[in-house]
């Protein structure tokens, strides 16, 4: 009956006066840790949501805050910190983006070990897993960038200019160290040893190469859209993006909860001789 109405939460969004009754029923707890336990990824989701719009509605709703900080949170947080290491790689999806939308701060050396664990063998996890240790404000963030880099995968070392996308530069110029990250980033990766590495890697280096022009070289507006328009021609047929999106979509409908790195890398294969 609880599970139910959890799930039928989906009806009633953003209603924190749902949240708190359903919180607050007897058994809250031990059906939200069972669902989370549950192999099914869509269930986990569904307890996921829940738990998240939960501690966002603490701020409006007293009931939910006493419930969360008194109950809830010294439950849920280690559980939800265990299943970051689930075999079933969409359990681990869901569960990392729940801490980061929760903003689990503590949880970050956790993720920071997950990603350790993850680098070289779930590639298609890094986004997610990064932009969240991203949100929770994790140091270092270069230092973990460049152990991608020096990865002996292209896919981890092509998922970072996938990830180069979470930084937001001020100003495109040496000393904004944002933007900088990014141009060297860039700049080694289009030297690539792999052509679809290269080739995303090259475009992202122009464009910030333009950027950069635009700045310094005080360039019009016409002649920056013209040269804007000459770089759409280096655009890549085939991003990282696109591999997350085509390779998760092969896994669902396969119902394939894990992979190798040879499954990965003999799908984007045969992916690139198609297109």
């Amino acid at each position: 009956m609880l599970e139910a109405k959890i799930i039928n939460y989906l009806s009633h969004l953003g209603d924190s006066d749902y949240i708190a009754e359903v919180a607050s029923s007897p058994g809250a707890i031990e059906t939200l840790i069972k669902m989370l336990q549950n192999h099914d990824p869509d269930v986990v989701g569904y307890a996921g949501l829940f738990i998240t719009d939960f501690v966002l509605s603490c701020s409006r709703n007293d009931t939910c805050k006493i419930s969360w900080e008194t109950q809830l949170e010294p439950v849920i947080i280690p559980e939800l910190e265990r299943l970051v290491f689930a075999e079933n790689h969409f359990i681990r999806r869901q569960v990392i983006y729940t801490l980061g939308k929760i903003c689990s701060y503590e949880s970050v050396p956790i993720l920071l070990q997950a990603f350790y664990e993850y680098r070289e063998s779930d590639p298609i996890l890094l986004p997610r897993l990064l932009g969240e240790l991203f949100w929770l404000g994790v140091e270092n963030r270069a230092d973990i960038l460049s152990s991608m880099v020096n990865s002996q995968y292209y896919t981890t070392r092509w998922a970072v200019i996938n990830l180069l996308g979470e930084f937001i530069y001020h100003s495109a110029s040496e000393q904004d160290g944002t933007f900088s990250m990014k141009y060297n980033f860039s700049e080694k990766l289009r030297n690539d040893s792999h052509p679809l590495v290269q080739a995303e890697a090259e475009y992202e280096y122009q464009l910030l190469v333009l950027q950069h022009r635009k700045l310094q070289e005080n360039v019009s507006k016409a002649d920056y859209k013209r040269q804007r328009k000459d770089l759409k021609k280096l655009e890549p047929y085939f991003c990282f993006s696109d591999v997350v999106n085509l390779f998760s979509h092969y896994m669902s409908t396969n119902n394939l909860s894990t992979y190798t790195m040879q499954e990965l890398e003999t799908f984007i294969d045969n992916k690139t001789q198609q297109l």
